[in-house]
């Protein structure tokens, strides 16, 4: 059987808890931008390791708050390793299928989990477990991939239904802004008058 979403590699690796994490990696990188400020020295060096610390705040605060039994922590250092069941997972910022040589490293505490959790020839033992933030240029996430790499390839990539997720609706500097609902255009042919009092001519 061709294993093509991540509960297909372990049990544990549900739809429910997968979103449940990337809405935490969601809130966190847009409660960075909204929190960015260049005129006060903020610039994209700033901003990306707020994102991930507000990403690594909610994950352990989910963790310590009890509420998902299923998530628990292996590292809470910088580098953050937990875990989704018993299968140990990582995040990082960028293209899901070109992962960076420190995105593609396992410690011995993931290998060793690993090692416990697959049977020593199944296919799902020797893959690294990682959420992939695709980012547009302002920073706001456009797409939250589950990945399962071996080597430096994308064997696992599943992408993470973000809807009902809350989007960010303003530019790196400002804070997001309510919507505004805006009357219907009037549309019509121009006349004579409209162009002589804008001084424009068709």
């Amino acid at each position: 059987m061709t294993k093509i979403y991540p509960w297909d590699y372990h049990p544990d690796l549900t739809e429910d808890r997968i979103k449940i994490v990337a809405a935490m990696l969601v809130d966190g990188r847009h409660a960075a931008l909204e929190r960015f400020d260049e005129e006060a020295g903020d610039n994209g060096w700033t901003h990306g390791c707020r994102a991930f610390q507000f990403c690594r705040h909610r994950i352990l605060r989910a963790i310590d708050s009890g509420d998902h039994v299923w998530l628990t922590a292996i590292d809470r250092t910088l580098q953050l390793i937990f875990k989704i069941g018993e299968v140990p997972v990582r995040i990082y910022k960028g293209d899901a299928g070109e992962p960076t040589d420190r995105t593609l490293r396992q410690t011995f505490g993931e290998l060793r989990q690993l090692e416990i959790l697959f049977p020593e020839h199944d296919e799902g033992r020797d893959l690294a477990y990682r959420f992939a933030v695709e980012t547009d240029i302002d920073g706001s996430v456009l797409a939250v991939k589950f990945v399962g790499l071996r080597g430096e390839s994308a064997v696992l990539i599943w992408d993470v239904p973000l809807d009902g997720l809350p989007t960010f609706a303003g530019t790196v500097g400002h804070a997001a802004s309510e919507s505004v609902e805006l009357a219907a255009p009037s549309v019509g042919l121009r006349t004579d008058r409209d162009i002589a009092e804008d001084g424009t001519d068709a």
